[in-house]
């Protein structure tokens, strides 16, 4: 991979365990599972983008054999605390929802098991076990763009009149934003792969398109935890044009 790719990722896996700090502390504060399960899965994630890259970057041509191993466990769990994210904060109740979480999670965690009886983890896309692993880990990204975008939509026509505040239906678009990034990026994992089985080597277009992605969520993220005040007053401004003269006057 390029160096940037490199310095982005390390970069990523710096910001999502700031974001897991933050949001495992209000967890305790509020024993709120929504607060805790997303924490859970920055944290893992943030792991996941050091422990893997951070070696590369330095110059070593492939990890420990326990690393290697070990990254994909850390990857899988933090998939499943996704998942359990999205059920309980779009879908708490519904069965087919929880059938969902458990076909995703058995899927993400075949990679992991499939690490562990040969030593060794396999990103090649021939090999059955990693396309299985491959939609395990997308589910969840897709699933979540799409609940979001339906809460957002629900939440504008609510902001129009008054009744809901423009941060939550903000808040809304940004994680459908954030799953559908995630969601192109696993796409994007997908064609690097393929093209690093037939030319050996991971070339600068997919780095270029894997790199993006990866900023683009990042860009995300920090809107939804640390957003600018700029950004929070276009936000606001944005909505009082939205709510009737009336409407404000009450």
């Amino acid at each position: 991979m390029e160096a940037i790719t490199y310095i982005i990722s390390i970069g990523a896996g710096a910001f999502y365990l700031l974001a897991s700090y933050r949001l495992l502390k209000l967890s305790h504060q509020t024993r709120e599972r929504p607060e805790f399960w997303l924490g859970t899965y920055f944290a893992a994630t943030g792991q996941w983008y050091l422990i893997y890259n951070a070696p590369y970057f330095l110059g070593y041509e492939e990890l420990p054999v326990l690393v290697d191993q070990g990254i994909e466990w850390i990857y899988a769990i933090g998939v499943a605390a996704y998942l359990l994210f999205v059920r309980g904060t779009f879908r708490p109740r519904s069965r087919w929802a929880l059938a969902l979480v458990i076909l995703a999670v058995f899927c993400s965690l075949s990679g992991a098991i499939a690490a562990s009886l040969r030593g060794s983890f396999s990103n090649m896309i021939d090999d059955p076990a990693y396309r299985i692993e491959w939609v395990g880990y997308t589910i969840p990204f897709g699933w979540a763009a799409i609940e979001a975008f339906q809460q957002y939509r629900q939440a504008r026509r609510r902001v129009s009149i008054g009744v809901c505040e423009p941060s939550v239906c903000n808040r809304m678009f940004l994680w459908s934003m954030f799953g559908a990034i995630q969601f192109s990026s696993c796409v994007i994992v997908l064609g690097q792969y393929a093209a690093y089985e037939r030319e050996n080597v991971f070339t600068s277009t997919w780095d270029l398109l894997y790199s993006s992605a990866t900023l683009a969520a990042l860009i995300v993220i920090c809107l939804a935890f640390f957003p600018p005040r700029v950004y929070v007053r276009w936000i606001n401004a944005a909505s009082d044009e939205k709510v009737p003269t009336s409407d404000r006057s009450h």
